[in-house]
C-alpha cells in the first residue's frame, strides 16, 4: 500500500470537491449522499458518547474516592469526544449542502 503526502491528499481532496461543487452528474449526488451519510453518523457517536458520559458521572456518584475520580475523568474523555463528534458532524454537513 502506497502512502500520499499530505499535501498530495488535500490536492486531490480539494479537486473532487471542485468537481462535485461544479455539478458532475452522479458524482455530486453521491458525494452530497456520502457528507449526509458521514454527518449522520458523527452525530450518532456523539449521542453515543454523551449517553456514556452521562452513565460514568452517575458511577462517579456512586464511586468512592479514585474510583470516583477515574470515573469523572472518564465522563470529561467521553464528553470531548462527543463535541468532537458534533464538530465533524458539523463539517460534512457544511460540505453537503455547499453542493
Amino acid at each position: 500500500m502506497t502512502t500520499l503526502p499530505m499535501t498530495t491528499l488535500h490536492m486531490m481532496t480539494n479537486e473532487r470537491d471542485g468537481q462535485a461543487r461544479q455539478g458532475r452528474g452522479e458524482y455530486a449526488v453521491e458525494y452530497a449522499q456520502t457528507a449526509g451519510q458521514q454527518a449522520a453518523f458523527f452525530r450518532e457517536q456523539a449521542e453515543h458518547h454523551r449517553r456514556q458520559a452521562e452513565q460514568a458521572r452517575v458511577f462517579a456518584d456512586l464511586s468512592p474516592g479514585d474510583d470516583g475520580a477515574e470515573q469523572n475523568r472518564r465522563a470529561e474523555r467521553l464528553e470531548t469526544l462527543g463535541r468532537h463528534g458534533d464538530t465533524m458532524a458539523a463539517a460534512f454537513e457544511a460540505r453537503a449542502r455547499r453542493l
